[in-house]
């Protein structure tokens, strides 16, 4: 194995290592295939068998592809963690492209009936932009009527963020057979820690809690009052906390029982698949996961969060419905971004709190997107811990619980500067973002709503204020993309890319 450090060397290091992420990049690409094949039945169901078209194509493309690279790249692998990394921001690009494939191909060959509808897509940038919105379950949309479009497309449009929301690398990790290295696959797609002793078992375990939870998600929807078929593609958008739906104006429309319904649904995908495995698989108490940082900067952000909200929208004369002002919270916190509410008509005060809750996320390990609340937890208690060493007597000891245990300010301080510095890149992104999207916005377009949406491009939320929607350029659509890859791998994938085709390592 090469140096980590050093400059690029096709002698010493491509030719091996190049066959090594083209090997896996293979693999994941079948993902895509798959979901093809398995989303046939539905056009068929429908009535829509235009749609095969699209599925079938999708299905050669992704799964001859794949294939492809397989076969040509066999041999014994060692997936590091560097190239696990390229894998994964490669794989990214390679799947959000061929799941755009249905969108594009169903809008050509859509008859006249639906053809309002969907023929948005028949701009690539379009379809590339909703795919990338879908798989990166963000939630952004260039659509203004989801309730008319083709039964199919709602349903890809759900599948792709249900599998974006717990990561495509995850998928296929719980179905193959494990290669030396997987472990590195599976921190490549922005997770922390796992949950059994091996991947595959952590993935099983993973895909068994996410499965669940969706089943009861259908269930506690359709008992709600909502009809199967949305209670279906919604449950699949809350858990993965992606923001798509099947109708024109979120939950605008839907009943306060529906409302509520979806609340839960939104809280368990933002929740980490670790602390599930603990509470619905170990049986672990309230009282033991309440030492854990991370729950208590949840449950703080969830009810003080929501609170204020809801008394500023009182102060400023708002709609002062707390079942909108906690959809609206929940809906900011757990980057699902679907609202009973239009953004655009927020008061300025609402609209910076929600834009501080959907830039902090949910829990690391989850399906959320966002800073995560770990992070911010970390800065927090490094914070705390350096006023309290500041203020020590000489001879003083302090001390700071961490997680149950006990560790010293500057062990905190490790720990702070880590998350800072991906705040750092974070806020440095958003700002370049900022920047560049205002090429493409009208001269009479709020700044505001320029940082806001950005920001929920960013992090994976799908709250937006009218930026992204019907009209959006090609230029912005391209920006935006690229920030919800960058948030979804949590950026320094698609560095590493870079780096990689500039010769540098």
């Amino acid at each position: 194995m090469a140096a980590a450090g050093g400059s690029f060397s096709s002698a010493s290091w491509g030719d091996e290592r190049v066959r090594e992420i083209l090997r896996g990049v293979g693999f994941l690409l079948h993902v895509p295939g798959a979901m093809a094949l398995a989303s046939l039945p539905i056009a068929w169901w429908g009535g829509e068998r235009w749609g095969l078209a699209g599925f079938l194509i999708t299905a050669a493309v992704s799964l001859g592809a794949g294939q492809a690279l397989v076969w040509t790249t066999r041999g014994p692998l060692v997936f590091y963690r560097y190239q696990s990394m390229l894998i994964a921001a490669i794989s990214w690009l390679l799947i959000t492209l061929v799941g755009a494939i249905p969108i594009y191909i169903s809008a050509h060959l859509s008859p006249p009936a639906v053809d309002a509808a969907i023929q948005i897509f028949r701009h690539p940038a379009n379809a590339v932009f909703e795919s990338v919105s879908g798989f990166t379950s963000t939630g952004l949309t260039v659509v203004s009527a989801a309730s008319e479009l083709p039964l199919h497309i709602q349903w890809w449009r759900s599948l792709i963020q249900w599998v974006g929301g717990i990561g495509v690398i995850l998928l296929l990790l719980a179905v193959i057979p494990a290669e030396r290295g997987a472990i590195n696959l599976y921190f490549s797609e922005a997770r922390d820690e796992k949950i059994l002793p091996t991947v595959k078992s952590t993935v099983q375990a993973i895909w068994a809690i996410y499965v669940g939870y969706t089943l009861i998600g259908i269930l506690l929807l359709w008992l709600a009052g909502d009809p199967l078929w949305r209670a279906i593609n919604h449950a699949m958008s809350a858990i993965s906390t992606g923001g798509f739906t099947i109708t024109d104006d979120g939950l605008a429309s839907a009943s306060t029982a529906v409302r509520l319904a979806y609340t839960p649904i939104m809280l368990v995908g933002a929740i980490s698949f670790l602390i599930h495995y603990r509470m619905v698989v170990e049986r672990v108490g309230p009282r033991s996961l309440w030492q854990l940082l991370e729950v208590r900067v949840f449950v703080y952000v969830l009810v003080l969060g929501g609170l204020l909200l809801w008394g500023h929208r009182w102060l400023v004369g708002a709609d002062t419905d707390p079942v909108s002002a906690l959809v609206l919270w929940v809906s900011a916190i757990t980057a699902t971004g679907v609202t009973s509410v239009n953004i655009a008509t927020l008061d300025n005060g609402s609209l910076l709190l929600m834009l501080v809750g959907l830039a902090m996320g949910g829990m690391a390990g989850s399906a959320a997107g966002g800073i995560k609340l770990l992070r911010v937890g970390l800065l927090i208690k490094d914070v705390v811990g350096q006023l309290r060493r500041l203020r020590a007597t000489p001879h003083e000891v302090v001390v700071l619980r961490y997680n149950g245990a006990r560790i010293t300010p500057a062990e905190m301080a490790r720990l702070g500067h880590t998350a800072l510095r991906l705040v750092g890149v974070f806020m440095l992104l958003w700002l370049v973002g900022v920047f560049i999207m205002l090429y493409w916005m009208p001269d009479d377009m709020r700044l505001a709503y320029v940082f806001f949406d950005t920001a929920s491009a960013l992090f994976n939320n799908g709250l937006a204020t009218g930026v992204a929607g019907p009209d959006l350029d090609t230029g912005a659509a391209l920006v935006l993309s690229v920030l919800m890859l960058l948030g979804r791998l949590e950026v320094f994938p698609l560095l590493l890319l870079v780096a990689f085709f500039l010769g540098r390592r």
